[in-house]
């Protein structure tokens, strides 16, 4: 009997040390947030860069603080907007055009792009976290490569842009 509990919960135990970067640690403001903060979105991702995190069982250690880029959030705003407008949740924005081209257009010169998007979560801390739970997106967030986000929400769908400013 013993056995089979513990080959029961030894699993789960598991899979919540899979997802340590999604663990209690993060700030308490953070923790019922019902919309979207730049100073609260960049403090989460900051946390859980600072911790390091687990992408797909990929162990990341930890990162160096991202700081806030205006051109970035505004490049996030302008995707979150469509995508809002046209009612799909892609990459692709208007005219085909794909996030390093939008980044480029935001008048943002850059040497590292990346972007997550997603639909339908409700708080900064529910996108971040579903974020982490996906190996792309969550690497995306772990990246030494990039120093600068940007991100924004309308509506149900949300953007982060994530970059490193071009080498001069």
């Amino acid at each position: 009997m013993m056995d089979r509990v513990f080959s029961f919960f030894l699993p789960a135990f598991l899979l919540l040390t899979v997802v340590a970067c999604s663990s209690s640690k993060r700030p308490q403001s953070a923790m019922n947030d019902d919309g979207f903060s730049s100073r609260n979105f960049l403090q989460q991702i900051n946390t859980i860069r600072a911790r390091g995190c687990n992408c797909g069982g990929r162990n990341y250690p930890p990162a160096p603080a991202v700081g806030w880029n205006n051109k970035l959030e505004n490049a996030a705003a302008a995707h979150s907007n469509y995508m809002q407008r046209s009612g799909r949740l892609t990459h692709s924005g208007r005219n085909g055009m794909m996030p390093e081209k939008r980044v480029s257009a935001s008048g943002y010169q850059w040497s590292a792009v990346a972007e997550n998007i997603a639909m339908g979560q409700r708080s900064t801390s529910e996108v971040i976290q579903s974020w982490l739970q996906s190996p792309q997106h969550c690497r995306n967030i772990m990246s030494r490569n990039i120093t600068e986000i940007g991100a924004a929400r309308s509506g149900a769908y949300w953007t982060l842009v994530l970059a490193a400013p071009a080498y001069k």
